[in-house]
């Protein structure tokens, strides 16, 4: 079932997401829809999620991969082998007794910091679900570190990473 949201003049914003919440934590007043746009505007392009002329961070298709939905088995054995690191990882109920746990940090803790790739491709410097083309790169220089980033994912955390944009032609 898809749920789809429009926003009515008069209405409330909903700030449920963490990076809204930062955003309005010391505002003295409720945002409005306005003010909850502009932030989210400015949140994302503070992550190169937004096109910015110059920026080439920017030029990507936006989180690259989902945040994986795991089993409560599947959530405990993504804990153990977190603890045997001394780390914790993050995670957010999900239906049925799952666990989401954040693709970033899973990326992030299997080695992959902001700004790895070459000179043509990479994560982006500001965002790390973002591959970026830095100028060149093939759609076979984009799936290569795609495969880099999954396969070794699994290796450290046992979780498999599922693209989020849809690849057309492959």
């Amino acid at each position: 079932m898809r749920v789809t949201y429009a926003l009515k003049h008069g209405w409330e914003p909903r700030i449920a997401y963490a990076d809204l919440q930062n955003y309005f934590a010391n505002w003295e007043r409720k945002p409005t829809l306005a003010d909850t746009r502009d932030a989210v505007r400015q949140i994302r392009t503070s992550k190169a999620m937004l096109i910015t002329p110059g920026d080439e961070d920017s030029r990507s298709a936006g989180s690259f991969f989902k945040n994986p939905v795991l089993s409560a088995e599947q959530f405990e054995e993504l804990k153990r082998r977190a603890a045997a690191r001394s780390l914790e990882i993050p995670s957010y109920p999900a239906l049925d007794a799952r666990k989401k746990v954040s693709a970033a940090w899973l990326v992030e803790h299997a080695g992959f910091s902001k700004g790895y790739g070459t000179r043509t491709v990479g994560i982006s410097r500001k965002h790390t679900l973002a591959i970026v083309n830095r100028g060149g790169a093939t759609a076979k220089d984009i799936l290569a570190l795609k495969d880099e980033i999954q396969k070794k994912v699994f290796a450290v955390w046992g979780v498999t990473l599922q693209p989020e944009p849809v690849f057309v032609g492959f």
